[in-house]
């Protein structure tokens, strides 16, 4: 029975090749998703270690609450360093400084800019063996007019650096003049810098021009040889002052390895759960391919029983034939995936974002997942058929025909089952949209299993209405092809349950899209309707970087008299509430700081409780109509607020407002925030105009922002075009991905066609004895396929609609609170499907139209 499947499957290539194809796909995606996070891992645990070279501990500012990737910690005392030093056992300890948001201008008055990765300020050590840094060219910066560069940025062409050359660097403190004296390498022999921009100072001038006066972001320490690491890590803690700490380099190490797996695992999920999308769009395709196959192979099942053949080995032979094309189809997509991992190691390369270089790891844990989800999915895809298989008696072969079978295959059971599938289906994702879960995982597992369930389900009752349906949207072709249309109309309609497996894949994925655009579309006019009534400023300044706008941007608008700026900074905060029943609660939220007098002048804030006039911004607090309710605050409580800086302040409900959701639940005041943050940089920029022509006014404000060069300054609309363009990128490669899925249901539609035909030899030669030309016949197979996938779009975007709808109304009123659907798109859906069809065609009718007449009408 082995030997048999094999030669089953060598008997008939294009066939093996275009179900092996449908897999191919989905592990690829599982290797590169596997891959390409690996390779990530690989270079920033490499980095972790690069920045604890000849470091044995850190010691740096305890954050109170939260991650480290949620907030900049607090600073630590210079002379904290000579305390430490002092330390018994302890080779020596350095302070260092590393701030992002540091930006360099080159001679041509380019800001040098990068896709994620910081572009930082920091401080080169007199101590090779404590320092990360190399001197690659020319000598270190001294003196406050002196800096430094990274090699990567100094040899890029797209920048206008020389040694000697004067350039603006936009500090924290403000935009400066610096002497480029030197360049630097991060890491060495090989450069471990991974994209970031590093604008190099001494010391002292570090400290002054990053923000930092008489203090460090970090102490690095070195422990004397044949030190006891723990030991000595107590005694460094027993001169430590409280909301300070020291950890060991091991410990360094792990906690960026965690912070760098923050986005790296959300990254790896995000490309499974395409790849996943895809092999399930897959089962069907080679479900179907099995249950045409053996339905040709009657008479030879017939025979094997006649001559002995058990049903498990019939069973057995069928499960061989999908294991094959498993193995083959995860060898291939083993393959595919490496490639796969090197483009989005391109990609983000293309982008600015520098990934590690080395080699990517194909581990044992990637090779195992990709034979597993090859071949499970596959045998899993071909079991039912294979059951069908077993099931048929030595004497079937000597009847034809399956109408009898394809009238049951209509009846009540499947009614009945489809329905139990649907209602199932349909709570799972009632539930994953509406229902309450303690975290994402468990929502959008109950989510994905409901959307999976229900796919089946449709796929199940769709045989119940293809023929009408199919028959009414080929109904024009009888007009416009009164031969080859009634003939391509008919073989669509003829075989409703074959039609339905054809056009699934297609339908699943064209739903999918379908829900992505019109939540997409809900997402765009709901942030437009936002924000014509949300903003008053006349303009938005913005910036490209992770750090922010330094704060004296405001300050230099202020100053030139051109309107009232209002800077918005977005930190991390945790706040106690005391309701009247006495009972505390602490939660940790977003909290965002502006000059609350100014507030009118730029927002709509909205206040339906208490006012701005007379605001303390030293003790005032406004919060949320929403929150009001929830945590039963009123005017006058008091909440307290613990900043990440160790700052612990009480404040007092000032007023409630009820404004849109661009900013958080909180605000206090910029002069309350300027004296616990352990940042200096504004999120935002919003500009009241004082000038009434907006021509002038734009070229006032852009001659301050001369000194900033990334600051990107828009006007509302230009700005909403903005996000939405920002949106649109991500729904593009959304769809990009999903794309694939359709491109799955292309092959689909050609390996079902390609056997159809093969199924059809004599019909086929008895139309061309009485006359179809050869050019009808491949018009008959092309709107055939036509009207399939015309079908399958029309489900598909009803069924994506339904999901996007219920998606869009499932999402907060803060998010989405308009519902609209893209019309256009989704005809253009449906065109695209049509033209899908008729490209999937082509090999099929190509082949029809090249039969022999003769030996077409004597095939048996």
């Amino acid at each position: 029975m082995l030997r048999l499947g094999i030669k089953s499957l060598l008997a008939h290539k294009v066939r093996f090749a275009l179900t092996a194809s449908t897999i191919v796909i989905g592990v690829a995606f599982v290797v590169a998703a596997f891959v390409t996070a690996d390779s990530l891992r690989s270079g920033f645990d490499q980095l972790a270690e690069d920045i604890n070279t000849g470091t044995d501990y850190t010691v740096r500012g305890e954050l109170p609450f939260g991650e480290i990737t949620e907030a900049v910690a607090p600073a630590v005392p210079a002379d904290l360093v000579d305390d430490i030093a002092a330390v018994d056992g302890v080779e020596i300890a350095k302070g260092g400084l590393f701030v992002d948001g540091v930006i360099p201008v080159d001679g041509s008055g380019e800001a040098v800019t990068t896709f994620g990765p910081p572009v930082a300020g920091t401080n080169w050590l007199e101590d090779e063996s404590l320092s990360q840094f190399y001197l690659m060219e020319g000598r270190w910066p001294v003196g406050g007019g002196e800096f430094a560069i990274d090699i990567t940025t100094f040899e890029d062409d797209g920048y206008d650096f020389e040694l000697g050359g004067t350039y603006q660097v936009v500090t924290p403190t403000g935009p400066r003049e610096f002497t480029l004296t030197g360049v630097a390498q991060f890491g060495f022999p090989e450069n471990a810098g991974v994209g970031a921009i590093f604008s190099l100072f001494d010391t002292e001038t570090a400290q002054e021009v990053l923000g930092y006066p008489g203090e460090f972001t970090v102490i690095s320490v070195r422990a004397e040889a044949g030190a006891d690491i723990a030991e000595l890590q107590t005694r460094i803690e027993a001169v430590l002052p409280d909301g300070v700490e020291v950890i060991t380099a091991a410990d360094s190490e792990e906690e960026f390895s965690d912070a760098t797996e923050t986005f790296i695992g959300p990254f790896q999920t995000i490309l499974l759960v395409f790849a996943f999308i895809v092999l399930f769009v897959s089962m069907f395709i080679i479900s179907n391919t099995f249950n045409i196959v053996l339905g040709q192979r009657v008479r030879e099942l017939s025979l094997l029983r006649a001559v002995g053949a058990t049903p498990q080995q019939v069973r057995r032979s069928v499960l061989t034939e999908s294991a094959i094309i498993g193995i083959v189809a995860s060898v291939a997509g083993l393959g595919l995936g490496m490639l796969g991992a090197l483009g989005i190691k391109a990609l983000f390369n293309a982008l600015g974002a520098s990934l590690p270089e080395g080699s990517l790891p194909l581990t044992l844990r990637t090779v195992l997942w990709a034979v597993a989800v090859g071949v499970g999915f596959t045998v899993l895809a071909s079991l039912v058929p294979a059951i069908k298989a077993s099931r048929i008696s030595p004497v079937a072969g000597l009847s034809e025909g399956t109408t009898s079978d394809e009238r049951a295959s209509l009846g009540w059971k499947r009614l009945a089952s489809g329905g139990v599938l649907l209602a199932i289906g349909l709570v799972l994702t009632g539930l994953g949209l509406f229902g309450d879960f303690d975290g994402a995982t468990p929502q959008l597992s109950t989510l994905g299993a409901g959307a999976a369930i229900t796919f089946v389900a449709v796929s199940v009752l769709s045989p119940l209405v293809a023929r009408s349906v199919v028959s009414l949207l080929a109904r024009p072709l009888v007009w416009i092809m009164p031969i080859s249309g009634r003939l391509a109309r008919a073989n669509a309609a003829r075989n409703p349950r074959r039609t339905s497996a054809t056009a699934v894949a297609l339908t699943i994925g064209l739903a999918l899209v379908t829900m992505v655009s019109i939540v997409g579309q809900s997402l765009k006019v709901s942030f437009g309707n936002r924000l014509a009534t949300a903003f008053t400023a006349d303009f938005i300044v913005t910036v490209d970087t992770q750090a922010g706008l330094p704060k004296t941007l405001s300050s230099d608008i202020q100053a030139a008299g051109i309107g009232t700026p209002v800077g918005f900074d977005f930190d991390l905060v945790q706040i106690e509430t005391s309701s009247t029943e006495a009972q505390t609660t602490v939660v940790q939220s977003t909290l965002t700081a502006a000059r609350v007098s100014d507030l009118d002048a730029v927002i709509n804030i909205d206040v339906v409780e208490g006012s701005l006039d007379g605001f303390d911004p030293q003790r005032g607090l406004l919060i949320h109509s929403d929150v009001a309710g929830d945590e039963g605050l009123a005017l006058g409580d008091q909440v307290d607020l613990t900043f990440v800086s160790g700052d612990r302040v009480t404040v007092n409900v000032a007023a409630i407002f009820e404004g849109s959701g661009f900013w958080s639940n909180w605000f206090i005041d910029s002069a309350l925030h300027s004296q616990v943050a352990t940042t200096a940089f504004d999120d935002i920029v919003m500009v009241q105009s004082a000038i009434d022509d907006p021509e002038a006014a734009r070229a006032a404000i852009d001659d301050v922002l001369d000194g900033y060069p990334q600051a990107v300054l828009e006007d509302r609309q230009e700005f909403q075009e903005s996000i939405e363009s920002n949106l649109n990128t991500v729904l593009v490669l959304v769809n990009v991905f999903l794309g694939f899925a359709l491109l799955i249901a292309l092959v689909g539609i050609v390996n079902t066609l390609t056997l159809s035909v093969f199924e059809r030899i004599r019909e086929i030669g008895l139309l061309r004895a009485v006359g179809m030309t050869r050019r009808q016949m491949r018009r008959m197979i092309r709107w055939e396929a036509a009207a399939v996938s015309l079908y399958g779009a029309v489900v598909g975007v009803v069924l994506g609609g339904a999901f996007g709808l219920a998606t869009s109304a499932a999402i907060p009123e803060d998010i989405i609170d308009t519902i609209s659907i893209p019309a256009a798109q989704l005809v253009f859906f449906l065109v695209i499907s049509v033209a899908f069809g008729l490209i999937a065609a082509l090999f099929p009718a190509f082949r029809a139209s090249r039969m022999n007449v003769l030996d077409a009408i004597a095939d048996e």
